[in-house]
């Protein structure tokens, strides 16, 4: 417990611990919120269906988490069936869990306004580009995900009105003082302790593994020795790249295109302007009496910019006297856009309120950027570049269609689709699952490339979008399910397991006799000269020194009862490496507490139990529910 409390209070990190808790939303994580895949459902929450496409994509997710957090020992569990249906099921509770929380806020109508929503979107890094929110960006990553703005937007409101009603619960937890100082005297205590390591290697000279036992070995560890599942592929792949690269245009297309969208290369005018913000608060009559009383000022000969910082209710650019940015059509509040590019010379003032969503406005026109027209010369390739990207696009576009079409009329064989497109089938070698060659790399195509269901099927896959640049059609070619390697592909694997098993046994025998021989009060010089070791020198050790002790030999120190004063503790240990550790405990040493880790550990604390409440909240919320299984999960 203590080893999860350490890991959830160090860093900066120790105040987010309730990563299950507060609702995050990851854009690359959008395309999970979508349903399709067909009516089939993974599970019904109180009549609600959660799609075996969600499933899989919050498989998906959770794979690509898990893959990164372990790396090669998550790819060779991967392989094992039992453990891919054992993911599959914790998704498919984390999918059950979101649906009863929103259900839960559905109830409880909890919701989120407008403008938080459009806050954090502004602030979204994905959707910026040099620091500045990117309409063009927002739409594109948007359409990426297959999702628009207005799907992303209920999806936010969703999130935030789920982590509403989760800080309602977890914001009320507290940590108590007497708590803190317990938790903080066993974390930080540190014991004396002297090790004795014998290697087991030491005892693997004159070990016998018989056949009986590599057989016996084999037979009950099949589990361990299987070869991975394996595809070949035929595929047909619509990229926009290679489309591009056979566009050739008229010579006079992009002049002819320039000329006819001359006002598209236009600038217009651009406005510097300053302005005095009176905001309606709770009565709209008493801030216009207000402006109204601020332009009559002005107007009378005070300063504009000393009342922009006295009495404009927009503080930022009052700071500046009022001053905005450059202004441009389309862009501000159509009443303020209209009366700022009315003003005609530099220092003219509103002579009327302008009024607009924010309350009422006095604009004084501070400079004049005259709109130009950019030559022909100067976007004469952005014009050759989009016109070739339209014709690609549409190329593309009617190439995709073509390709569903013909891999749908005709889906046992991909001849026709090719020959229909003009475009080569593609076969691939066997690959595992872990090992997919690009393109099919692309979660949505792995994904159906080893769905049991599509495999048995034989057939072709629907078209599958990797990008807005990449379209693909699948077949299986050739699959080889996951086998059991024979027994003299393994042997000489197994021979060495079993040594070291014994190896450890009898080092662990050894060191039993030792220790006895130890708290009696023997001596042992003999023994520990056999297998030349000896005991280090006694040092202080924490609970977390892993540099200077193994992880076990530190769990087992630390569960030690505390050594009396005329005799150390003794106790054995085997390492995660298989050697045996003798521990020698002699002392203990309380440690002091400062202040600001105290303020650390309270507020970790605080988080645990605020992650044991919403658990809680979760195990409620499923016992109380109405939860069925439609189908047979895939992949079994």
């Amino acid at each position: 417990m203590l080893e999860k409390f350490r890991e959830g209070s160090q860093g900066p990190g120790a105040k987010i611990i309730l990563g299950a808790v507060i609702v995050t939303f990851a854009l690359a994580g959008v395309s999970s919120y979508l349903g399709g895949g067909g009516n089939q459902s993974a599970a019904t929450v109180n009549g609600v269906d959660i799609s075996t496409q969600a499933l899989e994509n919050q498989v998906r997710t959770d794979r690509s988490r898990l893959e990164s957090q372990q790396g090669e020992s998550f790819a060779v569990r991967w392989e094992q069936p039992e453990f891919q249906n054992q993911i599959r099921q914790q998704s498919l509770n984390t999918l059950i869990a979101q649906h009863l929380l929103q259900q839960m806020t559905n109830d409880l109508a909890l919701r989120i306004g407008d403008e938080k929503i459009r806050g954090y979107i502004f602030a979204m890094q994905e959707f910026q580009t040099d620091g500045v929110f990117n309409d063009e960006r927002y739409i594109s990553l948007l359409r990426q995900n297959g999702m628009t703005p207005g799907q992303f937007v209920e999806r936010l409101r969703v999130d935030f009105a789920q982590q509403q009603l989760t800080d309602a619960l977890v914001n009320s937890e507290f940590s108590l003082p007497n708590e803190v100082k317990q938790l903080a005297a066993l974390q930080n205590q540190q014991r004396e302790l002297s090790q004795l390591i014998v290697p087991a290697n030491k005892f693997a000279a004159d070990i016998v593994v018989t056949d009986a036992e590599v057989n016996s070995y084999y037979e009950n560890s099949k589990a361990f020795f299987q070869t991975p599942q394996q595809a070949s592929v035929d595929y047909i792949l619509v990229d926009m790249k290679d489309i591009s690269a056979g566009i050739e245009l008229d010579a006079d297309a992009a002049e002819n295109y320039y000329k006819e969208h001359l006002s598209s290369y236009a600038q217009e005018d651009k406005r510097k302007v300053a302005h005095i913000l009176v905001a309606f608060n709770d009565d709209e009559s008493i801030a216009e009496e207000k402006a109204q009383a601020l332009l009559t000022r002005i107007q009378s000969g005070a300063d504009f910019a000393e009342l922009a910082k006295t009495s404009s209710d927009d503080t930022f650019s009052g700071e500046h006297g009022g001053e905005l940015d450059w202004l441009e059509k389309d862009i501000m509040d159509p009443a303020f856009e209209t009366a700022a590019f009315a003003l005609v010379n530099d220092g003219d003032v509103t002579t009327e309120l302008v009024r607009s969503d924010f309350g009422f406005h006095i604009i004084k026109l501070l400079a004049v950027e005259p709109g130009k027209v950019t030559a022909f010369a100067d976007v004469k390739t952005t014009i050759e570049t989009r016109l070739k990207n339209e014709q690609a696009v549409s190329h593309f576009d009617e190439l995709a269609e073509t390709l569903a079409e013909q891999a749908f009329e005709v889906p046992d064989s991909l001849d026709v689709a090719s020959e229909e497109t003009g475009l080569t089938i593609v076969s691939t070698a066997l690959f595992s699952a872990n090992a997919i060659p690009a393109p099919l790399n692309d979660p949505r195509v792995a994904a159906t490339l080893f769905d049991q269901y599509f495999i048995a099927e034989a057939l072709n896959s629907e078209l599958i979008n990797i990008s807005d640049e990449q379209s693909i059609v699948v077949r299986i070619n050739e699959y080889k399910p996951q086998t059991t390697k024979a027994l003299a592909e393994v042997n000489d694997e197994i021979v060495a397991r079993l040594t070291a098993i014994k190896a450890e046994q009898k080092a662990l025998s050894f060191m039993t006799s030792v220790s006895v021989k130890i708290n009696a009060g023997e001596n042992v010089v003999a023994e520990l000269a056999s297998v030349d070791a000896s005991f280090t020198a006694p040092e202080w050790l924490s609970r977390f020194d892993y540099s200077k002790a193994d992880f076990k030999v530190l769990r087992k120190l630390f569960s030690m009862p505390k050594p009396t004063a005329e005799q150390t503790s003794i106790a054995t240990e085997t390492s995660l490496n298989g050697d045996v550790t003798l521990l020698k405990f002699s002392s203990v040493r309380d440690a002091k507490i400062n202040a600001e880790e105290a303020v650390r550990l309270a507020d970790t604390l605080k988080n645990m139990n605020a992650q044991a409440d919403y658990d809680m909240l979760i195990q409620t919320l499923i016992k109380a529910a109405d939860v069925s299984y439609p189908v047979v999960n895939a992949a079994e």
